[in-house]
């Protein structure tokens, strides 16, 4: 299945089921689309740009933009949600996000033109499988919190 095809049933349909290359089941969904029913609260918001984290963030430092921007390995970051965010998963005032630098992966949330929440909904039938492991499922993958005043503590799970 081509970019473009995942973006349109995207569009369409508010969210598309895909395989990585793992057999890892990732649901992306459209944030106007998101449901906290059907993902039981949980999601990552994908971006591709620091700019769009003004989008689903509230205050930010100038060190956390830093952090973010210079980070090389997988990571997930969890900060307060934007006041203006309507919709998507936020969880105790908080939201999860994760910038995708390279690969098919960014290349989907590129397309898009807007940021994407990445889900495991486990009983979901999947559209397709992509050849290449969706970088969040990686045992390297860091988690971060990042707080207005420039904080950042590890997060352990």
């Amino acid at each position: 299945m081509e970019i473009k095809e995942i973006v349109s049933i995207i569009r369409d349909q508010g969210s598309i089921s895909l395989a990585d290359s793992a057999g890892e089941k990732v649901t992306l969904i459209n944030p106007q689309a998101y449901q906290s029913e059907t993902t039981g609260g949980r999601g990552v918001f994908l971006l591709v740009d620091l700019f769009q984290i003004r989008g689903i963030a509230g205050q930010f430092s100038e060190v956390s933009l830093d952090i973010v921007e210079y980070t090389s390995k997988p990571t997930v970051y969890t900060t307060w949600a934007s006041e203006l965010l309507k919709t998507g998963p936020v969880n105790e005032g908080k939201v999860k996000f994760s910038v995708l630098k390279k690969g098919i992966w960014n290349q989907i949330v590129f397309a898009f033109g807007r940021p994407l929440v990445a889900t495991l909904i486990p009983d979901q039938e999947t559209s397709d499988k992509l050849n290449e492991n969706f970088p969040l499922y990686s045992k390297e993958v860091r988690q971060l919190f990042l707080g207005p005043e420039g904080e950042v503590k590890i997060i352990e799970e």
